[in-house]
């Protein structure tokens, strides 16, 4: 089973506990819950190593480059989850109906952006899903565009702001986004696995028992 085959049968939840009280991880790695699901996923999972990507406001005409784009979509990496750093824009739509037939045709099973889609009903049909602040309509040619990809970017976060490294676990489900270090994905996988185990124990024996404070000591 692939790590990501494993990842999908866990819920944030396990992640967060192993990250925090197993591992002591300290720095920001919850994203901010502005950032959501932007249509209904159900039990979904998405996840896999992060390909980042930064924009920034177009300030003048002259400086309209769409070329960076285009080249980004050729380095994506199959299983990769798309990360869009807007630069704290709110002005447009950062991502839309063939963003995502773009970056799925390119190897990517979502994006999380800290900005905004478009074409909502359009990436719902289309099984794409995409975490974001938000819709609007507003098209980003002329006024926003990416500028560099693969480089460390960042995202709000609860606790600051979240570093995501190109190669660092995305994991995505209706509870919200976290951000896994690279070279903790195996270890943190395994740990939450560990408290899958014992809370799905916790479940079957609660279904036989009333004596919660017992079950809670023990």
């Amino acid at each position: 089973m692939s790590l990501r085959q494993r990842y999908e049968r866990l819920y944030s939840g396990l992640i967060y506990d192993a990250m925090t009280f197993d591992l002591g991880h300290r720095a920001p790695f919850v994203v901010h819950h502005a950032v959501h699901s932007i249509h209904p996923i159900g039990d979904a999972v998405v996840c896999g190593p992060a390909f980042t990507c930064r924009g920034e406001a177009v300030r003048s005409p002259e400086h309209i480059d769409d070329l960076v784009r285009i080249e980004m979509f050729k380095a994506f990496t199959p299983g990769c989850v798309q990360v869009i750093d807007t630069g704290e824009d709110q002005r447009v739509a950062h991502f839309g109906d063939i963003s995502g037939k773009l970056a799925r045709e390119h190897g990517a099973v979502g994006a999380v952006i800290d900005g905004f889609t478009r074409d909502v009903r359009i990436l719902q049909r289309d099984g794409f899903p995409v975490f974001c602040r938000g819709a609007q309509p507003i098209d980003a040619f002329g006024r926003w565009q990416i500028v560099e990809y693969q480089r460390p970017v960042w995202l709000p976060g609860i606790d600051g702001r979240v570093q995501v490294r190109p190669g660092d676990w995305i994991f995505a489900e209706a509870d919200g986004v976290m951000v896994i270090p690279a070279e903790r994905a195996e270890e943190v996988c395994a740990l939450a696995e560990k408290r899958l185990e014992q809370e799905d124990e916790v479940r079957r024996r609660l279904k036989g028992s009333r004596d919660v404070v017992g079950l809670y000591h023990e």
